[in-house]
């Protein structure tokens, strides 16, 4: 078993039961005590779990902003599946919104230099996604957040102010059933409705983990934008025309 597919086993054994001790994660992953030691002290640096007294604990999110690896690691291959249809929606020559979400990250696996792009982002992953694929791509500027790729703040702000996108792809930590989309970071949610704005088609990118649910800051209503790309099959928000 690689690393990343015992850890992201660990991370997963955590949360279903909250803490765990080095013995259990060792006897069931079948790996010695100093292999799962040597991940808890990797995975704690990462902020993905917090070690105690012969084990380990996930810290609960719920009203918090969330490390990326926890977001990106949660749901991956649902968030990348959602990332390659979002990308079908761009067209050669668009200039494009991409936020800092761990599942609007995926999009830029699918993207190529040969359909002329200019991509906007206040993701530093993003951007570096692009540099080695040669998309032409700016960032934001701003401040870089803890435990992310995210760039926030007035600066930021001020750049996706006076840039206008043909389409723009975000996500965010919940979508209530009133199709109210929310976030818990009040920087990162005000970057977004800038980016919504100042962009002809928005859509929301979110997988089932995310509803229904509703956080401290507002970024939108689904029917203001142009629509959702979600593995929800039977959800049916209504979106603008």
């Amino acid at each position: 078993m690689l690393k990343k597919e015992r850890q992201d086993h660990i991370l997963e054994i955590l949360k279903s039961r909250k803490y765990c001790t080095v013995d259990y994660l060792s006897k069931q992953l079948y790996v010695a005590p100093i292999t799962i030691r040597r991940d808890l002290s990797e995975m704690e640096s990462e902020g993905l779990l917090t070690r105690c007294f012969g084990g380990a604990t996930v810290p609960e999110y719920e009203n918090r902003e969330i490390p990326f690896e926890i977001r990106n690691r949660t749901n991956f291959l649902v968030k990348e599946e959602l990332g390659k249809r979002a990308a079908k929606y761009i067209r050669t020559g668009d200039v494009v919104f991409l936020d800092a979400s761990s599942t609007v990250s995926h999009i830029a696996d699918y993207l190529s230099a040969e359909q002329d792009l200019t991509v906007i982002t206040n993701s530093m992953l993003v951007a570096e996604k692009l540099r080695d694929k040669h998309i032409r791509c700016y960032l934001t500027g701003g401040m870089p957040v803890d435990y992310s790729y995210a760039l926030v703040g007035p600066i930021a702000e001020q750049t996706v102010a006076g840039l206008h996108a043909n389409i723009c792809f975000f996500s965010a930590q919940g979508v209530d059933q009133n199709g109210t989309v929310s976030d818990q970071s009040e920087l990162e949610s005000s970057l977004r409705r800038w980016m919504i704005r100042n962009s002809e088609k928005q859509y929301f990118l979110f997988d089932s983990s995310k509803y229904p649910k509703r956080f401290a800051f507002r970024i939108c209503a689904v029917e203001e934008i142009s629509g959702v790309i979600t593995d929800r099959s039977d959800l049916a928000f209504p979106v603008k025309p």
